[in-house]
């Protein structure tokens, strides 16, 4: 998870890392994100929305191997829940996925599936050295409206060494249907969700007399490094 970083922050890690995760995909490397329609079957991807609030964190493969802190760290309110069991043969399944797109080999990292609610929002951020290819994957949800990711594409400079900026990058809506994923370089390029639609002053006569703790949205990032890149010691990192 990203800790909340201050818009100075995110500029020099922006400034620093941009550049540093090259992939034989063109596209993505232009832009800093690639869409992948159908990445993988929503149905295998689906849980029912739990009843707690905050961070689960498995330690083992069994389901009742984990951990639990009642506040979510990253996104009041919201639900996390790292390295469950249910997703863990897909980590390396989406892997596999991801090497055809970029055509580069990658290690595992982490994972971990985050449940909205009405109100929240991800701020804007970039991950730590453990993301450096990352994937956002839109597992389910209750709205009727779209509720996109946001991402900046990279800056333009004259030279390699980012001496002088040629031209800024664009902040685009990248929208995800069940099953679509949206891979990223999660070091270099800044993400973020706007506030999620409604409120708790929503009327339920507007969300059609259902509780507002029943609107919610579901998605799940899956984290790997380059097997070449200069962050692969963070697959073993997370390992120990």
């Amino acid at each position: 998870m990203a800790k909340k970083m201050h818009e100075g922050e995110l500029v020099v890690q922006e400034w620093k890392n941009s550049g540093t995760t090259w992939t034989n995909n063109k596209q993505f490397d232009e832009d800093g994100y690639y869409v992948i329609k159908n990445l993988w079957d929503p149905k295998e991807l689906y849980h029912s929305v739990p009843s707690e609030r905050g961070q689960y964190t498995w330690w083992g493969k069994k389901l009742d191997q984990f951990n639990y802190e009642e506040t979510e760290g990253q996104v009041e309110g919201s639900l996390s829940r790292y390295n469950h069991p249910q997703y863990r043969q897909i980590h390396s399944g989406i892997r596999l996925k991801l090497e055809e797109v970029i055509g580069r080999k990658l290690y595992n990292t982490y994972y971990y599936d985050r449940y909205y609610f009405p109100g929240q929002e991800l701020s804007r951020h970039a991950d730590r050295d453990a993301c450096e290819i990352s994937v956002t994957l839109h597992i389910g949800t209750t709205l009727e409206e779209e509720w996109p990711i946001w991402i900046k594409t990279p800056d333009v400079y004259t030279n390699k060494d980012k001496g002088e900026l040629l031209t800024s990058g664009e902040n685009r809506s990248v929208s995800l249907q069940a099953g679509d994923g949206m891979i990223y370089k999660g070091c270099e390029r800044p993400h973020w969700r706007d506030r999620m639609p409604g409120t708790l002053e929503t009327s339920l006569a507007k969300i059609n007399n259902q509780s507002l703790e029943q609107f919610y949205y579901h998605q799940i990032f899956f984290h790997y490094v380059l097997q070449d890149g200069e962050r692969a010691h963070c697959a073993w990192d997370m390992a120990r």
